[in-house]
């Protein structure tokens, strides 16, 4: 009899937590209509819920500053980008260092697809055109830089994509590329002050 008892409190409480995270994901979903039809405004709004999910945590804690990584099922432009960081309250991420640079090149492997080559995101920092160097978001010149090979293009291409080779960390191909704001990457990494001190 208190097994029967038991049993029938695990499934009533197994129940209420599967309704409970159908409601929650509606919820989500009520907040960000999307319009029937229309890819492009269903994969941003794929993106703005993943942001959204991604607050309260951190990727990467480096210098009092929180780093995600997010990863949308289509490629984005920079424009889309831009929106998802916002959408998790920060802003596109910049590097801070070598050391930085490759914790973060940590994270993009870990977060490779198998099969895939390489994963490639969104950063903050631009290209100054004139001198090739990299400037942080705040025009300051960027304190570490590393190029994949051949990069940057002459002339260069103003904003800044970071690429990682999945199956060898030493490729000349992991590091910064010189791109188009219409070009699209795998993700962005976004760059917000630490939840806990909000």
């Amino acid at each position: 009899m208190v097994s029967m008892t038991m049993l029938a409190v695990t499934i009533t409480c197994v129940f209420s937590c599967v309704i409970g995270g159908i409601e929650s994901m509606r919820g989500v979903n009520q907040k960000f209509k999307v319009p029937a039809g229309n890819t492009t405004t269903a994969v941003i709004d794929e993106q703005r819920s993943i942001a959204h999910g991604n607050e309260g945590r951190c990727d990467v804690l480096y210098d009092r500053k929180c780093f995600n990584l997010i990863i949308s099922r289509a490629s984005m432009p920079l424009g889309e980008a831009e929106v998802v960081c916002k959408e998790a309250k920060g802003k596109l991420a910049n590097v801070y260092g070598e050391e930085h640079f490759n914790m973060l090149r940590a994270l993009l492997r870990s977060r490779t697809n198998i099969g895939a080559g390489g994963n490639s995101a969104w950063f903050g920092m631009t290209v100054d055109e004139s001198t090739r160097r990299v400037k942080l978001s705040n025009g300051e010149w960027a304190p570490y830089t590393r190029w994949t090979k051949s990069r940057p293009y002459t002339p260069s291409r103003p904003y800044i994509g970071f690429y990682v080779h999945y199956d060898n960390l030493n490729t000349d191909y992991q590091g910064y590329r010189d791109l188009w704001s219409s070009q699209t990457q795998h993700g962005v990494v976004c760059e917000s002050k630490v939840p806990w001190e909000q």
